[in-house]
């Protein structure tokens, strides 16, 4: 368990570039600060009097990201705080070629230590790796069939460690700008979805396999709205949306800041309906309260957190994955002394007495 920032690790190097977010433009200026006008004439509760909703939600599926290959730090964050994961947040690293992302040798560090833990694993799978700082490959080749190899042995080496259940976000977080398999226009989306399409033909079609894989966007407004990179119900089982406690265009108020979550472009409105459109099961695989040091982020923010378990209880959501590592972006571990009040309504919603299982996706 962490009480603190940690070392640097494959899994912060995997997500680091998420936390570079396009600056707002004007439009977006404008509309933040009418809509901080808006809910400020509409309020009649005095400031820092908020009433927080009060929910549980321990019955729905919780995933922790606590370190690359780290079970015992998921135990920790279970017996600090009365949650009950039953699935581990992990990513497969991305910084040494293919093999070191889809061979048994390069994953063993990772893989290993999940073996014969009680947890299934949510793993980040790239579509792209670098080595030696160089992207090893584009998306267009990808979209031909070049790596179709590449990922067989990549769900070989699953099975081979004892994950060929595991739930796979297969190019997470593709409507940002921030990595190799970033979506920004139509013709990158072709090229996603026919990338997809082999990834998820290749992964199934391994003895033993039995992945899941999840449809992962990020929130808010990116260059291009990310329904146009959907791959088909075919090749999708859950539709994800990771949501950090982190705003810009407006105030960093709590207040502000959930009803902007809620209603932006890719935001929690367009995920419940996206996902009841294509009758699967939504999740949040990456979520967590922010301290950034440009202040964009809400800090210690229990609103933010009583909100998050309230929208899980009144939508279908089959799991949630709380990111509970500091990274290179800022502070994330709830149970560091930073979080003290988020902490304390985390517990209060997210206790289980049991592990819960994970919803089933529809055939």
């Amino acid at each position: 368990m962490s009480t603190g920032p940690v070392p640097p690790s494959p899994a912060m190097t995997a997500t680091t570039a998420r936390f570079t977010r396009r600056p707002v433009g004007p439009v977006a200026l404008v509309a933040g600060a009418l809509l901080a006008a808006m809910v400020a004439g509409c309020s009649s509760t005095p400031a820092g009097t908020t009433t927080l909703p009060s929910v549980n939600v321990g019955s729905v599926a919780l995933g922790i990201y606590a370190g690359s290959g780290e079970p015992t730090r998921i135990a920790g964050f279970a017996a600090r705080t009365g949650a009950k994961p039953s699935l581990a947040s992990d990513y497969l690293p991305r910084t040494n070629g293919w093999a070191g992302m889809v061979t048994v040798n390069g994953l063993r560090r990772v893989l290993a230590p999940w073996q014969g833990s009680r947890y299934r694993l949510v793993l980040g799978v790239p579509m792209l790796p670098t080595h030696a700082g160089h992207q090893d490959g584009t998306m267009t080749e990808g979209a031909a069939g070049r790596y179709d190899g590449e990922f067989t042995t990549l769900a070989r080496t699953l099975v081979h460690y004892g994950q060929g259940d595991a739930i796979l976000r297969v190019g997470w977080e593709f409507n940002g700008t921030w990595y190799p398999w970033s979506v920004t226009n139509r013709t990158e989306a072709a090229h996603f979805v026919g990338y997809f399409h082999d990834i998820v033909t290749s992964m199934r079609a391994v003895p033993g396999a039995d992945f899941r894989f999840v449809w992962n966007a990020t929130s808010g407004s990116e260059p291009l709205a990310a329904s146009y990179s959907y791959p088909g119900n075919a090749y999708v089982d859950y539709i994800g949306l990771d949501l950090y406690d982190q705003v810009w265009g407006i105030p960093q108020e709590p207040g502000l800041a959930w009803p902007r979550y809620v209603t932006e472009v890719d935001g929690l409105q367009w995920l419940a309906s996206f996902a009841s459109a294509h009758q699967k099961p939504a999740v949040i695989p990456e979520w967590g309260l922010t301290i950034r040091s440009d202040g964009h982020g809400l800090g210690d923010d229990p609103l933010y957190v009583a909100k998050m378990a309230q929208w899980i209880s009144t939508h279908h959501v089959a799991f949630t994955s709380y990111f509970d590592v500091d990274a290179p972006d800022g502070q994330h571990d709830i149970l560091d002394h930073a979080f003290a009040r988020s902490l304390a309504v985390f517990e209060r919603s997210f206790a289980a007495a049991r592990p819960s299982p994970l919803l089933a996706p529809a055939s």
